[in-house]
């Protein structure tokens, strides 16, 4: 990889050059284009998707690990000149993704936040430069955004920054070329596993109680797949949807005897105690062989929701009505296999996504 970096100082960009010429195929640089294999997209175009997929993690030489954002099958840190205006494409057909600035940064080593809280709202007014953000993209969407910003930014994705390690970089700095699109060097690439797609945390475990007033942590779940989702019992938007949606996937999953569970678990734990999520169970008749709704104490809820990356937002009345409303499917060795967007049609998505990851993934 040749990732392109900053002109100034001098002495930084003299050293950084020198790292360019480390590895096969880059993005471009300060200096002038890389090598590299065509692309469909454009020089001016970026590819969202995740890690696990075409795009795959790289070990940067300067800015460590990256992935998730790249104009070729191989993420790198990437260089743009200022005024440029880039296409920011979701590379995915099953995910949503985003594109959000983390923080500008003066150089590396980058600083990465564990766990910021990310925009899923447009941000920004398509102008790149911090707090900038995209938007949800779903599969195949597009944005535009002009960079007239010069600086050097952190990025990363709302959905999938902590449950995928979705981060990367972006230089808007003077001199620099987009180039060629980059492609795998002598070298190749890293393979993507990275410890933190094991949801369960580490020890001590955090905790949750279900609707039979069970104790259990996410680790002994383990076995079949898992799809799991937080709600609040006060929502009044799309958790009611969520709910009846995760009521009609449990009906159809006990009366087909699909081997898969559905975990519904607030994020609200200051009101939803677990005798609330006891009554949001009885209402919707769920039954705990398919369909568990937990609740906890607040250090195991909060635990749980930053390992999935999970956004939650009080409101004035200190109603949590603006959150994250994504749908996690584990494969049934606990490792996150894949998204599912909340919408009209998730009792469908539910099934077909559980039925296809019922094996255990190999490590």
């Amino acid at each position: 990889m040749r990732p392109a970096r900053a002109a100034t100082p001098l002495l930084v960009l003299i050293g950084l050059a020198l790292v360019a010429c480390t590895n096969g195929g880059g993005l471009g640089s300060t200096g002038g284009g890389g090598g590299g294999s065509p692309s469909p997209l454009p020089s001016t175009g970026i590819g969202v998707g995740i890690p696990t997929g075409k795009i795959g993690v790289e070990t940067d030489p300067v800015w460590g690990s990256v992935s998730g954002y790249t104009q070729s099958q191989t993420s790198q840190v990437l260089a743009f000149p200022p005024g440029v205006k880039i296409t920011i494409t979701n590379l995915s057909t099953t995910d949503p993704h985003t594109l959000n600035v983390i923080a500008a940064t003066k150089g590396p080593p980058p600083q990465w936040p564990a766990s910021p809280s990310l925009s899923f709202s447009p941000n920004g007014n398509g102008q790149l430069g911090p707090n900038y953000a995209s938007g949800s993209l779903n599969p195949g969407a597009s944005v535009k955004v002009t960079l007239s910003n010069p600086g050097m930014y952190l990025i990363g994705c709302a959905y999938h920054y902590v449950a995928l390690n979705m981060r990367d970089v972006i230089q808007v700095v003077a001199g620099a070329s987009p180039g060629p699109t980059a492609s795998p060097g002598p070298g190749g690439y890293s393979v993507f596993r990275p410890i933190s797609r094991r949801v369960a945390p580490s020890i001590p475990r955090p905790h949750l109680v279900d609707q039979q007033r069970h104790s259990f942590d996410l680790a002994s779940l383990r076995g079949m797949p898992l799809a799991v989702t937080f709600v609040s019992a006060r929502c009044t938007d799309a958790c009611p949807l969520i709910n009846a949606q995760f009521s009609a996937a449990a009906r159809r999953m006990e009366r087909e005897k699909i081997p898969a569970r559905l975990l519904t678990i607030t994020l609200d734990p200051e009101h939803d105690s677990p005798q609330t999520m006891r009554e949001l169970a009885k209402r919707f008749e769920a039954n705990s062989r398919y369909w568990l709704l937990a609740g906890g104490s607040l250090r195991d809820v909060h635990t749980i929701m930053r390992a999935f990356g999970v956004v939650s937002i009080e409101s004035k009345r200190g109603d949590h009505d603006r959150h994250t409303t994504f749908v996690y499917i584990l494969d049934a060795s606990g490792k996150l296999a894949k998204t599912v967007l909340a919408s009209t049609a998730l009792n469908d998505d539910l099934i077909d996504a559980l039925s296809q990851h019922r094996e255990v993934a190999q490590p």
